[in-house]
C-alpha cells in the first residue's frame, strides 16, 4: 500500500507536533505495512517516536561550518558513510541507512519529500543542488550494504528501525513473502521481523505498536490475524495519546472508531488485552518521566 507522497521513518520520540502526529496515526500504521510487491514507501516525517536529525541540517550538511575546535563535517556522502560505520553505534547505522534511502530516493524523484514534509514547502533549487552533489557518488556496493545498516539498528531496537525492516521485505524483496512464503530463509526474517517490533513494543515505542496492531487487524503475509492482540495495542495507543494530546484534540484511537474490534472479543481477551496495554503504557510513562498512574 501506498501512503500520499510521504514514506515514515522513526529514531527517538519526538514530542512537538504530536498532535498532528496523532490525527494521522491510523493511517500512518498503514504506510508501514505495504503490499509486498507494492512501490517502495515514498519519503521520511516526523511522528511520534519518529527520527531525530532529520532536519534540513541533516539533509543537506555538504557544507555545514564546524563548531569550533570540531573537526569539519564530511563532505562526500562516502566519507559521511565511513564516519558513522567508524562509531560503531546502531543509531548511527540508522543514520547511514536513511542517509543511502534519501539518496535512492532523490535519484527517483528530484527532491524528497519526506524533507518536504517536515519543513512544510518543496525544496528550494539550492537545497536540490546540494543533495544532488551529495548524492552523485552513490555506488551498487553503496546500495547493497543500506540493508545491512537498517538490519544492524533493528538488532540493536534503535527506535523505528524494526517498522523500516518490515516494510523492506525479506532481503529487500517484498514479493518474496508472496512468492517464496515457504522459503526457510522467508519464514525465518519473518521470525525476525516480528519479534524486533514486539519486542519494541513491550518498550512502547510507539511506531511499533501502531505497526503491530495494524498488522494484526487482518490476515497477511507475515501474520495471521488475531483480535486480542491488535486490541491490545490498540488500548496501549489509546492511552498514550490521552497522555500526550493536548485537550480538545481527538484522539484516533477512542472508541468511536474501534467499538468493532472489542466485540469480537471475549470477556476474557479483553482483560488480557488491557493488561497488555497497561504494561506498555506504564513503560511508556516511565520513559516520559509521566506518573505511573494519572
Amino acid at each position: 500500500m501506498r501512503f500520499p507522497p510521504t514514506r515514515f521513518l522513526t529514531m527517538n520520540v519526538k514530542f512537538t507536533g504530536m498532535a498532528i502526529a496523532a490525527a494521522i496515526a491510523a493511517a500512518l500504521a498503514l504506510a508501514y505495512w505495504p503490499a509486498p510487491d507494492g512501490g517502495a514507501p515514498d519519503a521520511v516525517a516526523s511522528a511520534p517516536g519518529a527520527p531525530a536529525g532529520r532536519s534540513l541540517e541533516s539533509y543537506l550538511n555538504i557544507d555545514a561550518s564546524p563548531v569550533a575546535d570540531a573537526a569539519p563535517m564530511p563532505v562526500t556522502l562516502a566519507q559521511q558513510l565511513a564516519r558513522l560505520a567508524a562509531s560503531g553505534k546502531p543509531e548511527d547505522a540508522y543514520a547511514a541507512y536513511n542517509l543511502l534511502d534519501d539518496c535512492i530516493v532523490f535519484q527517483q524523484e528530484g527532491r524528497l519529500p519526506g524533507l518536504e514534509f517536515e519543513l512544510g514547502r518543496e525544496m528550494t533549487a539550492e537545497e536540490k543542488a546540494a543533495q544532488q552533489q551529495l548524492c552523485a557518488g552513490l555506488t551498487q556496493r553503496q546500495r547493497e550494504d543500506r540493508l545491512g545498516y537498517l538490519a544492524t539498528a533493528a538488532r540493536a531496537g534503535v527506535p523505528g528501525a524494526a517498522t523500516i525492516f518490515l516494510s523492506e521485505g525479506p532481503f529487500g524483496d517484498r514479493s518474496a513473502l508472496r512468492n517464496r512464503p515457504d522459503d526457510p530463509l522467508v519464514q525465518a526474517w519473518k521470525r525476525q521481523a516480528i519479534a524486533q517490533l514486539t519486542a519494541q513494543a513491550d518498550e512502547a515505542e510507539l511506531t511499533s505498536v501502531a505497526t503491530l496492531m495494524m498488522a494484526y487487524l487482518r490476515d497477511g503475509d507475515v501474520v495471521r490475524k488475531d483480535a486480542p492482540q491488535a486490541y491490545g495495542y490498540l488500548l496501549a495507543l489509546r492511552q498514550v495519546y490521552d497522555d500526550i494530546l493536548a485537550p480538545g484534540v481527538t484522539n484516533p484511537y477512542q472508541d468511536e472508531y474501534w467499538h468493532w474490534l472489542q466485540a469480537e472479543l471475549t470477556p476474557e481477551q479483553q482483560a488480557a488485552a488491557s493488561a497488555r496495554a497497561q504494561a506498555i503504557v506504564a513503560k511508556y510513562r516511565q520513559h516520559a518521566g509521566r506518573p505511573a498512574h494519572g
